[in-house]
């Protein structure tokens, strides 16, 4: 079970005031000099689905580790229902579920043996903590498969497993690390359909993913980082309309596939139209247009 840690249990009825994440000039240096996360502040609304969206290496996972209580900042603080997560961060695990990017299932255990185990480890009864596993293997999809071992289950699966882990103690704040990672397409759409119905049930959920499609499916909002550093954060349509690029014209040109931005779609085809080119193709962006605009400005030396 390495690579899960034993979280406090989340006792339900508290009052929990003010937003549920705030992170403010986090930075992040290791000792050997490596900066992992610069100056990054951003707060999680209670209720959000916020996405931190990057590429491998960009600092994500490191953020969430600091959010998680897992390591200490540098320099900067992050609060957890206006808990301080580096002085208390007891307190902070107890409001929080947890699903690491890397972490490691008892090949030796069955799913509801995994899930009543960890329930314990919440802090639950026993008779509780039975229930529970019961609850989200119902819930989960994982009847057929409650009690197989770890070994004989897919990739997919296991992943549900460790969302079960973490919705447990059936916490307000869930902090999702790169969920879908290693999944093919049906499991992924799966998990997000999960994802979906815990949010819906009033669960707050950080997530941090490098896969575009499911930030813009799932997240309210959607921060982008590159080299440790936090580029921009909004809604995917607020950030399309602020870079310009709520449509995009792809045509073939004598220097090849050419594709136009704009915040309207008739400009751009008259635009296209009085250079004489008639077969075009018409979308509107995504976020990954949005993403590769501010990455690639970012990578450009500045002149001089």
């Amino acid at each position: 079970m390495a690579g899960i840690s034993a979280w406090w249990c989340y006792e339900g009825g508290v009052q929990l005031d003010g937003p549920a994440v705030e992170v403010a000039n986090l930075t992040k240096q290791y000792r050997d000099g490596t900066v992992a996360n610069r100056d990054i502040s951003f707060t999680v609304q209670a209720g959000e689905f916020l996405g931190i969206l990057g590429p491998n290496g960009a600092g994500k996972t490191t953020l969430v580790r600091q959010i998680t209580t897992e390591l200490f900042p540098t320099a900067g603080h992050v609060r957890v229902f206006g808990i301080d997560a580096v002085s208390q961060p007891n307190e902070v695990k107890r409001y929080m579920g947890v699903m690491p990017q890397e972490a490691g299932l008892s090949f030796g255990l069955s799913v509801r043996h995994h899930l009543r185990i960890f329930g314990k480890l919440r802090g639950l009864p026993a008779k509780l903590a039975s229930r529970r596993a019961e609850e989200l293997i119902s819930t989960l999809g994982l009847q057929e498969h409650r009690d197989k071992s770890a070994d004989h289950l897919s990739v997919g699966l296991r992943r549900r497993v460790l969302l079960g882990i973490a919705l447990l103690a059936d916490p307000p704040l869930m902090v999702l690390d790169e969920p879908s990672a290693g999944l093919d397409p049906e499991a992924r759409h799966d998990l997000w359909d999960r994802l979906r119905d815990a949010h819906r049930s009033g669960t707050t959920i950080l997530l941090t993913t490098h896969n575009m499609d499911e930030a813009e499916v799932l997240c309210d909002r959607v921060g982008i980082v590159q080299d440790g550093s936090l580029l921009t954060l909004d809604t995917v349509e607020s950030l399309k309309a602020a870079y310009g690029y709520q449509y995009k014209i792809t045509f073939d040109s004598a220097a090849g596939t050419e594709t136009v931005y704009g915040s309207d779609d008739r400009t751009l085809v008259q635009q296209v139209q009085a250079k004489g080119i008639r077969q075009y193709t018409v979308a509107r962006t995504t976020l990954e247009d949005v993403y590769l605009s501010l990455t690639r400005e970012r990578e450009t030396p500045a002149a001089g």
